[in-house]
This record gives structure tokens, sequence and C-alpha cells, in this order.
């Protein structure tokens, strides 16, 4: 039997989308349940498990809060496959779907009004919250600006007007907002850069053309800002007992660092390419891809944790470990507990090694990108694998379909035929 072609693939990917991670609003699940098909309900857990559940979300439940976590993050990432897939066959139905992306989108926006214009809320249970987070942010702001150039005239004002209070929201406050149990946390500066050189595209007040080169000359792009190793090798971490134990820096939740410093260079570098700092841009993302490779597992998947020698800086897979909570860092819901488990989010760093690829023309961040989308399928776009690695209560996580596992293939894919990194014959 002849293996099914990537195009083939991305069909059958974009199917399962429309039919089961699209709810009545437009927006794109961050989890399914595996074992039925669709959004997670209070069934979903079984009695002894601890699914997350993080302070300030009390008054939703699990399956509320799991079901929209990422839900900005997963919109706006399947919007920009849509319009990538637009781009490479000029197919209607993707851009009427990007349209409703939009839609929904609007909609979240629309819903951040209850605290105040320009506060994109997390829709967990589809409804308002007041947690949100600036990956939500860069997700939506950038997937807004790309749908801009294919949207009708109305709707280019109204993405004027959502991107410049967006940015706006963050500026007024000096770059702080609560954060589940951080009530006035300073978010890290170098991730607003690229968001403030939007607010400049879109039309917004002077103030963020100050603000963008303000922060460019404190530095804050100077090197990347998500790294998880290279502050550890650099001595700026005392090594943990469970570090010391194992002789090794432990390092995990990789895809969520590498993304999205890629996607903040990547804009950086494609809206500002002769500014003074651009040679930064670029080796910047050169470390991030080199951090990041760090996690990919041999079959295209990741591995949520990885353990790097403290002497050799090669990267090895923990094996399955409870440790008290002094000895090492705690993860979302309070378990120290390194798995060694696999995820299928290896396809953010496929979709960021397509991004990266066009500026540093390098071609082992294209076989990368083309192992993990080659390598995993459809039933493969799991939160997590390897069950056999997990105690009972934490071992519905092995049970759910990752939205943002799922949107960013589609990404990956269609970005990477725009590219050139796939083939149309493939």
């Amino acid at each position: 039997m002849l293996p099914i072609r990537l195009l083939e693939r991305a069909r059958e990917i974009e199917d399962w989308v429309e039919d089961r991670f699209i709810d009545s609003n437009g927006i794109f699940y961050t989890y399914l349940d595996t074992k039925t098909g669709g959004p997670l309900t209070d069934a979903s857990f079984a009695v002894g498990q601890t699914p997350m559940h993080l302070p300030g979300t009390e008054d939703y439940t699990p399956a509320e809060w799991h079901n929209y976590e990422n839900c900005g993050m997963t919109t706006a990432a399947y919007t920009q496959a849509l319009l990538y897939r637009h781009a490479v066959e000029r197919d209607s139905t993707a851009l009427k779907r990007a349209r409703r992306c939009f839609e929904a989108m609007k909609y979240n926006y629309e819903l951040g009004k209850q605290l105040e214009e320009g506060f994109l809320p997390k829709l967990y249970g589809n409804r308002f919250s007041e947690q949100t987070s600036t990956d939500q942010v860069l997700y939506v702001m950038l997937a807004l600006d790309h749908f801009h150039k294919f949207a009708t005239e109305n709707e280019k004002r109204e993405i004027d007007r959502m991107i410049v209070n967006l940015i706006g929201f963050w500026v007024k406050r000096g770059y702080r907002y609560k954060y589940f149990w951080h009530q006035d946390m300073l978010w890290p500066l170098g991730r607003f850069p690229s968001l403030l050189l939007m607010g400049c595209k879109h039309g917004g007040d002077a103030i963020f053309k100050t603000e963008y080169d303000r922060l460019l000359a404190m530095g804050v792009n100077e090197g990347p800002i998500e790294l998880r190793l290279e502050p550890k090798l650099a001595g700026d971490y005392t090594p943990s007992p469970y570090e010391l134990k194992h002789q090794a820096w432990l390092i995990g939740e990789l895809e969520g660092s590498v993304s999205m410093d890629m996607m903040e260079l990547d804009y950086l570098l494609r809206n500002d390419p002769h500014n003074r700092w651009a040679p930064n841009w670029k080796a910047s993302m050169k470390k991030v891809w080199d951090e990041g490779k760090l996690a990919l597992a041999p079959d295209g998947t990741m591995y949520v944790h990885v353990l790097v020698d403290m002497k050799t800086h090669k990267p090895r897979r923990p094996e399955p470990e409870f440790f008290r909570k002094s000895e090492g860092p705690q993860d979302w819901i309070g378990f120290c507990y390194a798995s060694g488990g696999r995820s299928a989010d290896s396809t953010f760093h496929a979709r960021s090694a397509v991004q990266a690829e066009k500026h540093l023309h390098d071609p082992q961040m294209r076989d990368a990108a083309r192992h993990i989308i080659q390598s995993i399928d459809r039933k493969g776009l799991r939160s997590y694998y390897d069950p056999e690695r997990y105690p009972p209560e934490l071992k519905h996580r092995t049970e759910l379909y990752s939205g943002d596992a799922t949107a960013n293939w589609l990404w990956a894919y269609w970005q990477g035929r725009h590219d050139g990194v796939f083939g149309e014959d493939e």
C-alpha cells in the first residue's frame, strides 16, 4: 500500500477539525476527549484524577477550563493555516472558513469589553473570564494582521481597531496584568516589540513607535526571550536537588517558548528588516532552534521534559519520577513529576522551523519540519503519549487530542507549501 500523501492527510485533518473542533461560535477547542471524540465533559475525568484547575478559575469546571484554555491560540493558528491554504490553492472554502475564524476572534474580543476594550479573555466555558495571556494576544494579533490583506474594507477597519486596542491595553498598564496566582505580574518585555510594531502598522498612536524604540533601546530583544536552558548553563540558576541527583538540567514545555520567540522574531524581520537589531534577531532564531530541538524525539514527537547533562550538554529522556517540591520545579497543577512522556506538540517546532528557515536557510530546520509533519497523522495529534509513564491521577493527560498540535500541524504544512518546504506531489 502506498503511503498517504501529505496533501490527503491535510484534507483529512481539516475535515476532522471542521467536524469536531469548532464550537457554535467558531472557536477552536483546545482539547478533545479521545474516548468520545468530542469536547471534554465532567465524565472525561475519572475518580481520583487531578485535572488542571488553576487559581482564578474556580468559577469554571475542569472541562470548561480544558476546552477553552488556549482557544485564542488554536483559533488564530487555524486562521493562519487557512490563509496559507487559500494562498496556495486559491480555494474559496479556505477563505470562507478563515473569515468565520475572524468572526470568532472578534467574538472573543467583544466579550473582553466586559473588562474594557482591548482585553482578550480566555473563554472558559465559552464565556468571559478575567484571565488572559500574552501568547493568546500574540497569536490573535498575528492572525488578524495576516487576514487584513484578504479582508473587506469594513473588516479592515475592524481589524485596525482591534489590533490598536489589543496592544493599547498592555501599554497603558505598563505591561502588567494578573496571571492565575500572580496578581500584578510584569510580563516579559521582549514579547511586546512585535505587538507594538503591529500597532504602528495599523494606525496606532505615536506612543506605540516611541515604546517600540524604547524597548529595543533597553535591549529587550538583544537575545531570545523564552530560552529555558541557556540561563541554567550561564549559572543564573542554582541546581535543584533533583538536578544534582541526575547531574543534568531539567527543561520542559519547549514548544511554547520556541514558537512564541519564532513568531515574534519572524514578524520583526519581515516588517523591520533594516533595524540595527536585525542581526541579533536572526542569531536569536538560531539559538531558539538549537535549544528547542533538544526536545525532539526520533519518531517526530517531542519529549515534554528533557534532562541535559551538566558536563556534556547532551539531552536524554528522563525516567518517570515524582520529587518533592523542594527538589525541583512543579508543573501547572502543583505536581513535581517528570514523565519522560512524548507529545504531538512537536508540530509547534515544525511550524517554527518553517518560519525560521526562510530567514536562515538552514537545511536542518527544513528536514526537521518535514520529518515531524510526515511522522504525525490525525490519530497521532495527542497532547501526551505513553500512559504507562503517568500515575493514575495524571493519566487523563494521555486521553486528550491537542487542538494546539492540530492547528499547528495545518499551519506548518500550508505555510510550508507556500514557502516551498513541502511539494505539491508529496
